[in-house]
């Protein structure tokens, strides 16, 4: 689980003793942006979709060359940033299955000009 700065960072060095990777946006965006969602005082800090957790994905999702990556957490199921999201270079989710029809029919009304990597246009504060 890539969870952290450091995890995320530390590709190079963690790849060669996993089959995998696995972004959990939660977590990562809590240590990045230090604030937790469930905390009334910081939670407006809370933006999952910033870009600087953008680039850390995309980093990671570089960085890993052929190790595969998912993303897990509020941000694989968030529509509304499903562009900003796949242009990581991310291709597996992991959602509710409450989500997986919605977050497939986003994905299939997206253009091939939506999903030009290293274009991140997320939230900016």
């Amino acid at each position: 689980m890539i969870e952290t700065p450091a995890a995320a960072l530390s590709i190079p060095s963690l790849k060669k003793h996993v089959d995998f990777f696995s972004i959990g946006s939660n977590d990562l965006t809590q240590y990045t942006m230090a604030a937790g969602r469930e905390n009334p005082m910081v939670t407006q800090y809370f933006i999952d979709d910033h870009p600087t957790i953008l680039r850390l994905i995309e980093l990671v999702v570089k960085e890993s060359d052929d190790t595969p990556v998912s993303l897990c957490g509020e941000l694989a199921g968030r529509i509304n940033v499903m562009p900003s999201v796949l242009r990581t270079g991310l291709r597996s989710l992991s959602v509710p299955v409450s989500l997986v029809p919605d977050v497939k029919n986003a994905i299939r009304n997206l253009s091939s000009k939506d999903l030009v990597v290293g274009e991140n246009k997320g939230t900016q504060i």
